[in-house]
C-alpha cells in the first residue's frame, strides 16, 4: 500500500533560526517602545539610535551612527559618562540615573537612564544599551508639590501664630470677668441671682481652659511648650485631679483601683494633671446617661501606667488611630458635644515628651479605656 505525504508550504518564519526570530522580535520592540533605547560602544560611538530617540533630540539615525555619545551631553556632565562607561566595563548595570541631556535645538531634557552592558558570545563586554525616559513632567510635579508644601507650611504658621496671638490677648479679659463674677458673687445675696452667676462663672472657666489648650497648642507647634522638671508624687496629682472634677461633676462616681500609696516620679506634675484632667473629662463627656467612672494605677519598676474607664458610647475601631490627631472629635454619638478635639493632642504630646506613651482602647457601644505611662526613673 502507497502512502502519500502532504509537505506543507514552508512560510518565510519557519526558514529563521531561533536566533533571528528573537533578533526579530527584539528589533521589533526597540523600533516601537515609547522609551528612547540607543546602543554605544565602549569608546562612546553610537550604534543605534530608536525613533524615539529621533523624538527625544531631534536628530535622525543616519545623522548620528558612528558618533560619539557626547553629542547629546552637556559640556558640565561629560564626568557623568566617565563614571558610567567605567561601571559597565565592569560588567555593572546603573538605574535610574538621574541627569540632564542635551537635543539638537540646544534644550536641555530631565531624563532618567538605566544603562546595561552588552556582551558578545564569550561573555566580554563590547558596549552598553541605555534606556532613557524624560522626567520633566515628574520633576514639574515634584516642584507643584513643593511649592504647595511651602505655601500651606507658611499657612499654617500664620494660623498657628495667630491662635497664639488670639489666645493670649483672650485670656486677660476672660481673668477680668471671672475675677468680677468673684466679688460679684460675694455681694449678691439673691439665691436666684447667685445660681446664674455660678453658672456663668463655670462656663467661663470652660472658655478659659479652651483658650488655654489653644495657648499650648501654638506653643507645641512653635516648639516653646515648656516643662517644668521636678520630682512629684503622681498618686497625690491623681489624687488632686479626682477631687477637681468631682467637684463639678457630683453625679459621677469616680473610684480609684490601685494598691500605691506613694510613688515619687520625675516630670511636670502640672501637665500630667492636665492630662488627667483631660482624660477624666472626656469620659464624663462621652459617657451620658452613665454614672460610673473607673481609674487604674500600677507599676511594674519601670513605668507607672494609668488608665481611665468610662462606660459610655465607644469609638469605632477605624477612630482610634486619629483621635491623638489634632482638631479631631468623635462626634457620631452627639455632634453637639463641646471640645475643639485638642485635649487628646495635648496629652499625647505632654505624654511623649515625658518619654511615656499613650493610647485608648475602645468598643462600641461598651465604653473606653485610656491608658498612658510615664518611665519611674532615677
Amino acid at each position: 500500500m502507497e502512502k502519500y505525504g502532504f509537505n506543507p508550504p514552508q512560510s518565510p518564519e519557519m526558514d529563521l533560526s531561533v536566533a533571528d526570530q528573537k533578533q526579530a522580535m527584539l528589533s521589533a520592540i526597540v523600533v516601537n517602545s515609547d522609551d528612547t533605547i540607543i546602543s554605544k560602544t565602549l569608546l562612546g560611538m553610537i550604534t543605534s539610535w530608536n525613533p524615539a530617540a529621533e523624538r527625544m533630540f531631534g536628530f535622525s539615525e543616519a545623522e548620528v551612527l558612528g558618533r560619539h555619545i557626547s553629542l547629546i551631553i552637556p559640556p558640565d556632565r561629560l564626568d557623568e559618562e566617565t563614571y558610567i562607561i567605567g561601571q559597565i566595563a565592569q560588567g555593572n548595570r546603573v538605574d535610574h540615573f538621574e541627569t540632564v541631556r542635551m537635543a539638537r535645538d540646544g534644550s536641555f531634557i530631565p531624563i532618567s537612564l538605566s544603562i546595561s552592558p552588552i556582551k558578545d558570545r564569550k561573555g566580554l563586554v563590547i558596549g552598553a544599551s541605555k534606556i532613557a525616559r524624560d522626567v520633566s513632567g515628574q520633576i514639574a510635579i515634584h516642584q507643584e508639590n513643593a511649592r504647595l508644601y511651602e505655601q500651606v507650611k507658611t499657612l499654617n504658621d500664620k494660623k498657628d501664630e495667630f491662635i497664639g496671638l488670639a489666645s493670649h490677648e483672650l485670656k486677660t479679659p476672660l481673668t477680668s470677668i471671672s475675677g468680677y463674677l468673684q466679688i460679684l458673687g460675694n455681694i449678691v445675696t439673691d439665691e436666684k441671682a447667685k445660681l446664674f452667676v455660678d453658672k456663668t462663672r463655670q462656663q467661663v472657666k470652660k472658655l478659659t481652659a479652651l483658650v488655654s489648650d489653644l495657648l499650648d497648642v501654638s506653643k507645641i507647634e512653635a516648639g516653646k511648650l515648656r516643662l517644668s522638671v521636678e520630682r512629684f508624687d503622681i498618686r497625690q496629682v491623681l489624687k488632686d485631679a479626682i477631687e477637681l472634677l468631682s467637684y463639678g461633676n457630683n453625679n459621677y462616681d469616680i473610684s480609684l483601683e490601685t494598691d500605691i500609696t506613694e510613688l515619687p516620679l520625675k516630670g511636670d506634675p502640672h501637665r500630667i494633671e492636665q492630662v488627667i484632667v483631660n482624660l477624666l473629662t472626656n469620659a464624663i463627656r462621652y459617657s451620658p446617661g452613665t454614672c460610673r467612672i473607673i481609674i487604674y494605677l500600677s507599676c511594674d519598676g519601670y513605668e507607672v501606667k494609668l488608665g481611665v474607664r468610662d462606660f459610655g458610647v465607644g469609638i469605632a475601631p477605624e477612630k482610634l488611630k486619629d483621635i491623638f490627631s489634632r482638631f479631631y472629635r468623635v462626634d457620631d454619638a452627639n455632634p453637639n458635644m463641646s471640645g475643639l478635639g485638642i485635649g487628646l493632642y495635648l496629652s499625647h504630646e505632654i505624654v511623649t515628651r515625658h518619654n511615656g506613651r499613650i493610647w485608648a482602647e475602645s468598643e462600641q457601644g461598651v465604653g473606653s479605656t485610656f491608658w498612658f505611662t510615664l518611665p519611674v526613673g532615677e
